[in-house]
């Protein structure tokens, strides 16, 4: 008990709380995967919001802890180029990402530190996340979660080992940055953040098509459904379904979400700093 409490009164300490900052994170959210091949594509920016602490403790080096909570979707119908098989391939989804982070920042200027200010500085940034999931397809009026329904034959008797995918994981945010001070207590920056993630179910598409009567036996109608939705846009009944087997997704490679946006932070309990730099600061010899 004894410990704890001296940890929290380093916490709350002036010389901690001088080199702290809370703020707030707004921006947009884009992603790159199977329903969304171009990074960044216009028609899939959505939004994000998140709570932001900084901890600032040499020139060079800022620590950022974040709770983030945005919205990432993509679609065939709106990202296929024209190509005929994502046409008639015809998936979509949405999904809500909480993400927790633990991000450094390298000012390249140098930013604040002992007695080192500045008011500009780009930065770069890199750290470690863990996020939650959960995809979804719209389906008759209503928003369907679509891992239980191993779309891809997760969990059947012939899948030989597929198991439902994760939906708590891991990501790496990589990105840069302007930061700028407003003032004694208000800073803000303006960043663009990557996620690179280790899992290829952001969309629920990745691997193969699986086998259609088994997939209604098992899971049901809805299930089925939404696993293969070239019934929707079929031309001819000759490509009403694709068969077991043939691709679905391009499980090669894995999906990313990016959080580019707006952070704006107050600083803790400033005091005046000095420059060393200036040399009106010297001492003078009598």
């Amino acid at each position: 008990m004894k410990r704890i409490f001296l940890l929290l009164l380093l916490f709350n300490s002036n010389t901690f709380a001088q080199k702290a900052e809370i703020g707030a994170f707004g921006g947009i959210t884009n992603y790159l995967g199977d329903l969304s091949p171009v990074a960044f594509a216009p028609s899939e920016t959505q939004w994000a919001a998140g709570l932001v602490y900084k901890y600032n403790p040499r020139w060079h080096f800022s620590l950022r802890a974040a709770a983030t909570y945005g919205l990432i979707t993509g679609s065939d119908a709106r990202n296929n180029a024209g190509q005929e098989y994502r046409i008639r391939r015809n998936l979509s989804f949405r999904t809500y990402i909480t993400e927790a982070s633990l991000i450094g920042e390298w000012n390249i200027f140098g930013w604040q530190g002992e007695s080192y200010t500045r008011t500009i500085t780009p930065y770069l940034e890199g750290g470690l996340a863990i996020f939650h999931f959960s995809p979804q397809a719209l389906y008759n009026g209503e928003w369907i979660d679509l891992q239980p329904l191993g779309t891809e034959g997760q969990g059947l008797p012939s899948g030989k080992g597929q198991t439902p995918y994760r939906l708590t994981q891991l990501s790496i945010p990589l990105g840069l940055g302007v930061k700028m001070r407003l003032g004694e207590h208000w800073c803000v920056a303006v960043d663009c953040a990557l996620r690179k993630t280790f899992t290829d179910y952001l969309d629920d598409v990745s691997t193969f098509f699986p086998n259609r009567d088994e997939i209604l036996a098992v899971r049901g109608q809805t299930a089925l459904d939404l696993s293969d939705r070239s019934y929707e846009v079929a031309a001819d009944s000759s490509k009403l379904h694709f068969a077991k087997g043939q691709i679905r997704g391009d499980l090669r490679n894995k999906d990313w979400y990016f959080f580019p946006g707006i952070t704006i932070t107050y600083k803790l309990n400033v005091y005046k700093q000095e420059n060393k730099l200036n040399p009106g600061n010297c001492p003078t010899l009598k």
